[in-house]
């Protein structure tokens, strides 16, 4: 019997980890040749560093020799106008030198942000708009504040106190300083009792008895209008403001619901129109039962002196003609005195169903 011998086949000795590990090909470079090739590199990443940036500063020379020929060294874009409107007192020149702007400028090295920031630093605007209007004039737009009162320091008569050594205040709770004196100032209200020693021009008073007075000029001028012309308000106590009329009359206000308090003032205020009375002091922080006293009528006095009145002649009465008449005159007298006291009772009644 004939062992048949298997074919060889071809197989690989080493596995697939060590083939992994071995070198297919060992290539030997010399040392100057891998420097060679590493300057080359380096040059040529330098020629296209420095291609670049000769394109960038040629593109930025250009565009900015292009932009002060064409517009900030262009002497057609000179400021030749400046226009100011302002609704209040400040000058011209206060307003330019805040700005820091002068014509013969070029209108466009004017920043609009930075003027408008100029103008706010002045505590007498409240808001400003600033145009450019090519190809050389620039409009400026003031809004001031307008004071609304004065703020008085505490322990200050009201009388005879200086406006010079006083602030103005917005309506927004804003200090005003001013150097003259306006006509139209002078009628404003006082709030008094208000501590403004920590305080300059410019910045807001953050005290709510403050701000209720303000809220209380400006709702009374809606509501009552010259019904009641509020000459000062104390905030001194502050839980409550006292408000004085121009006839001295005081009225006492809770620190909320102020559109309701004048609503109920408005309808006292009725009350004296109809009974021609004239009210003195009211408190209307009581929901109910409001206390409130009124000017007392004047009384026939005799107001000239006993020598220059004329004698009357002289009647004698009798006795017993003296005794009805007393007794006739303490008859009429009681009965007035019945009818005024039922009078006051009903109107004091009325008063009390109208608040």
């Amino acid at each position: 019997m004939v062992k048949k011998i298997p074919p060889k086949q071809n197989r690989r000795v080493s596995t697939a980890r060590q083939r992994r590990q071995q070198y297919l090909l060992d290539v030997k470079v010399r040392a100057h040749k891998a420097a060679a090739l590493r300057t080359q590199r380096v040059i040529f990443a330098s020629c296209i560093l420095v291609t670049v940036l000769a394109v960038v500063g040629g593109v930025t020379f250009g565009t900015k020799s292009a932009l002060n020929a064409l517009f900030f060294k262009n002497p057609d874009y000179r400021v030749k106008t400046i226009e100011i409107v302002s609704d209040g007192n400040l000058t011209r020149e206060t307003i330019l030198r805040a700005c820091n702007l002068s014509e013969g400028m070029n209108i466009f090295s004017v920043s609009l942000p930075q003027v408008r920031d100029n103008l706010g630093s002045l505590p007498q605007v409240e808001d400003s708009r600033v145009e450019r209007i090519l190809p050389d004039r620039l409009v400026i737009k003031v809004q001031e504040r307008r004071p609304v009162a004065w703020v008085v320091p505490p322990e200050t008569n009201l009388a005879s106190f200086h406006f010079e050594n006083a602030y103005l205040i917005d309506r927004r709770g804003v200090l005003l300083k001013t150097k003259s004196l306006a006509p139209e100032y002078v009628g404003l209200p006082a709030i008094s009792g208000v501590k403004t020693s920590n305080y300059s021009p410019g910045q807001a008073l953050d005290q709510d008895e403050v701000r209720a007075a303000l809220d209380l000029i400006r709702i009374n001028s809606e509501i009552l209008q010259t019904r009641f012309q509020i000459r000062s308000i104390d905030v001194s106590r502050g839980y409550c403001l006292v408000a004085t009329d121009r006839q001295k009359a005081n009225v006492t206000f809770n620190l909320d619901n102020l559109e309701w308090q004048l609503h109920r003032l408005a309808l006292l205020l009725d009350y004296c129109e109809q009974n021609s009375k004239a009210l003195q002091t009211a408190n209307l922080m009581a929901e109910r039962n409001v206390p409130v006293t009124f000017v007392p009528e004047e009384t026939p006095e005799s107001l000239d002196d006993p020598e220059e009145i004329d004698q009357q002649p002289e009647v004698i009465i009798p006795h017993n003609a003296a005794k009805a008449s007393g007794k006739a005159t303490a008859g009429r007298s009681k009965a007035e005195g019945r009818r005024t006291r039922g009078g006051m009772a009903r109107k004091a009644s009325r008063v009390r169903h109208a608040l």
